[in-house]
């Protein structure tokens, strides 16, 4: 359907030009000419056979895209789920799963690529504790979403896609600024506000350029930390969070063809609290969302990535050398007194209230660290116009990843006492004001080389052939230290008997990449491709004797085929684009969490296979010179086709049928018109309308016949969600009055609960209505 109405599109318009020939997109009031980096090369977005959606800098502050949850919901295919209360996460409201193209990883390596620049950052997801962290969206030159795999140019972890976040350059022969501050309120919450500065330019004109860059920006919070016995609020709007980046870059021509830029990017996020509110004490219609732990969940999560890159043209072809170290230190604090009392002590204990005494208090200590060093070297073909186009590169990481755990409870070990007669603390002396659970090491190191390469064959004038293929060698280690209840040997009374697990493998991964393109004229291309997704396997740390099941040793890679059919198109003398595409995947060997709630932990398996299709179109139309529209959706079917159940198990993990987190549709209509005024002021207005519709699979946590599922649990909601936009815009500046969520929608976008048999749900929405003014200057 996506792409017929992209092809009716263009029968009409053919029509409409008639005997004059074909419409030229080279039209002065005709779009913007939008050029990419998607292929490693600059490129004409409309000459490359992948679908992907670019996001200017202009383009996110017009339509008010501040954070990595905005940006998924303005492009559809990518669902993102704020999953901090979970059973696969530590109750740290920075989790998130992230997926295009329903393609989805809640445990084990990545499946959707993150890069700064030419840099990748996504992490592993070993345990409850770790996550990916996303950059702030300021002084960005553009964002690219890169939808499908691809894993030939982009490596492994790009198995659904790829977000790309590509910083401008320092510049040797032009000086440029960019200013932006902004406030905000929000219904029944704090206010918001930011402030940023970049700039740069040359120090030696054509030899030595800079930029530099810095923001700081305060979300409020909205959800109030209370006492769930007497819903008085202790601490008001304790869900905020602050973002402060820097970054330097500077550029160095030493000669006409080599340039050499150094850089380095910081960031430091910090949290509250859990954005996520108990359900059974709140009232979100009345603006009421109350968060009832016996404590707040912070978090601190500070990284920097240093990279030194070079340019070099040789005589024959150009030389790219990327050197990198990214470097982030996550800790947080994640409140355990009422998961500590639901696993161990159980529905008894807590009464059909389900809130735990006053006075428990169940902490937990968590830490994310990630040191990764990546070399790339990559050599291009200089000659667009070639007949044949070339890119051949070399890769090499080393990723060291660690995450800590300790736990401190000191009324629990009494209690348990006082429930079943024995000692939860018989591994160690430290109790009860000790930790009575550490986990001091959960760590992977990965080490991956591989070569990669990529042809542009021109076949005739109007058909290409691309084919690409990249071979690694991956080894991967894993080492694993745990004391406590879960892990020690309860037969040794006193001894502190740590779980120990070790393990490692090696993998030699092939992913190609095959597309044909047809392109009669530079306004229209369709193309055809194939390519192979993939993404590391690993090992598993061991659970407790006690959950019934015995975790495998590790899990494997898993990997799937994509096969697309798209339609790139400008119309009507180049006003109108459209970009259209049709998918199909097939998943094997799914790395997958299985959750035990009866004891509270989880191993990673490897669960089947699953399909998922749909389509994606992005139309951009400037119908007059004033007014441009802008029309983005995307359906995607995503769902298990194989049942898979572990060894020893009595019910299956994952039934034939259970879907994949997201929204079946996700589309975004969009219009700004711009008065026609004479002078220099040119006021506008602009509306952003969202709509997702809802789930329609249970999930396999959700399905009945599922090991460890929980029914109750609720699916995914439509969401709608208005934003508008209206201000002015002289002589390089910007100023706008915004509102966003106007309607005040507030859906249940994830729900969960510590066991099935715990009357407790805690939700996660979306931020209530937010009203504000944004001021920009560009130069």
């Amino acid at each position: 359907m996506i792409l017929a109405a992209s092809m009716a599109l263009l029968a009409i318009e053919h029509t409409a030009v008639g005997a004059d020939g074909l419409a030229s997109s080279s039209s002065s009031s005709g779009l913007e000419e939008i050029v990419v980096t998607a292929t490693r090369r600059e490129e004409k977005l409309q000459d490359i056979p992948v679908s992907v959606s670019t996001f200017s800098q202009e383009q996110l502050d017009a339509q008010g895209i501040r954070s990595i949850d905005d940006l998924a919901r303005a492009t559809p295919g990518v669902h993102l789920e704020r999953n901090a209360i979970g059973a696969t996460v530590n109750f740290n409201d920075e989790a998130t799963g992230i997926n295009i193209r329903g393609i989805d990883s809640a445990a084990g390596a990545g499946t959707v690529g993150i890069y700064i620049d030419d840099t990748p950052i996504q992490d592993r997801h070993i345990s409850f504790t770790s996550f990916n962290a996303f950059p702030a969206l300021f002084d960005l030159e553009r964002v690219e979403v890169l939808r499908g795999p691809q894993g030939t140019l982009f490596g492994a972890g790009s198995e659904g896609g790829t977000l790309r976040f590509i910083s401008p350059d320092a510049s040797l022969n032009s000086y440029s600024a960019y200013v932006r501050s902004e406030a905000a309120t929000t219904d029944d919450g704090a206010p918001s506000y930011e402030v940023g500065a970049a700039g740069g330019g040359p120090i030696i004109d054509g030899v030595l350029g800079f930029r530099l860059s810095a923001s700081y920006r305060e979300d409020g919070g909205w959800v109030d930390h209370a006492n769930p016995n007497t819903l008085a609020v202790t601490n008001p709007n304790s869900n905020w969070q602050q973002t402060k980046t820097l970054r330097a870059a500077l550029k160095w021509a030493p000669s006409e063809h080599l340039t050499i830029s150094p850089s380095i990017y910081y960031q430091d996020l910090t949290l509250g609290d859990t954005g996520a509110y108990w359900e059974g004490i709140s009232n979100p219609n009345a603006g009421s969302f109350l968060n009832g732990n016996a404590q707040r969940n912070p978090s601190w999560d500070p990284f920097y990535l240093a990279t030194i890159k070079a340019d070099w043209e040789l005589a024959f072809a150009h030389l790219t050398s990327n050197t990198s170290y990214y470097s982030r230190e996550q800790h947080s604090i994640s409140d355990y007194t009422l998961f500590d009392r639901s696993v161990f002590l159980g529905p008894s204990y807590l009464g059909p209230s389900g809130i735990p005494p006053a006075g428990d208090l169940g902490t937990s200590h968590d830490s994310q660290q990630q040191k990764n060093f990546y070399q790339e070297v990559r050599l291009q073909s200089m000659d667009g116009a070639a007949p044949v186009n070339w890119t051949a590169g070399l890769f090499y990481g080393h990723l060291n990843e660690d995450t800590e755990e300790t736990v401190i409870d000191p009324n629990i070990d009494a209690e348990y006492i006082a429930t079943y007669g024995s000692s939860l603390c018989y591994w160690t002396t430290q109790c009860p004001r000790g930790p009575f659970l550490s986990v001091p090491e959960l760590r992977m190191v990965d080490e991956q080389y591989a070569l990669y390469g990529a042809v542009d064959w021109k076949i005739s004038s109007t058909w290409k052939l691309t084919s690409g293929v990249r071979v690694a060698r991956l080894s991967y280690t894993g080492i694993f230290v745990e004391y406590g209840p879960f892990f020690v040997d309860p037969t040794i009374a006193t001894a502190a008997t740590p779980l120990v697990t070790r393990g490692s493998k090696t993998e030699d991964p092939v992913t190609p990449k095959f597309a044909l393109s047809y392109q009669p004229n530079p306004d229209d291309l369709f193309y055809v491709s194939a390519a192979k997704g993939y993404r590391v396997g690993g090992i598993n740390s061991g659970i407790s004797a006690g959950c019934g099941l015995s975790a495998p040793p590790s899990y494997n890679s898993d990997s799937l085929w994509s096969y697309e059919i798209g339609a790139k198109n400008t119309l009507f003398g180049g006003t109108l684009q459209v970009d259209s595409s049709l998918f199909l995947i097939d998943r094997k060997n799914i790395q997958q969490a299985v959750y035990i709630l009866v004891c509270g932990q989880n191993f990673i398996q490897n669960l089947g296979e699953a399909r998922s299709e749909g389509g994606d179109m992005d139309l951009q139309w400037k119908a007059t010179d004033d007014l441009k529209l802008d029309l983005s959706l995307a359906y995607v079917e995503a769902r298990y086709t194989k049942q898979v159940t572990a060894p020893g198990a009595s019910a299956p993990s994952v039934s034939v049928g259970d879907g994949l987190p997201g929204a079946p549709w996700s589309i975004l209509a969009s219009g700004e018109y711009t008065l026609p005024l004479t002078g220099d002021q040119r006021p506008y207005v602009r509306l952003d309308y969202q709509v997702t519709t809802a789930q329609t699979r249970l999930l396999p946590d959700q399905d009945s016949n599922n090991l460890s599922s929980d029914p109750t649990l609720a699916s995914l909601p439509e969401v709608k969600l208005l934003g508008a936009r209206a201000g002015v815009r002289w002589r390089g500046f910007d100023w706008s009055l915004f509102g966003q969520n106007l309607t005040n929608a507030h859906p249940v976008m994830f729900n969960s609960r510590d066991t099935t048999t715990s009357p407790l749900y805690f939700a996660r929405g979306i931020r209530p209505r937010t009203v504000g003014v944004t001021a920009t200057y560009r130069y």
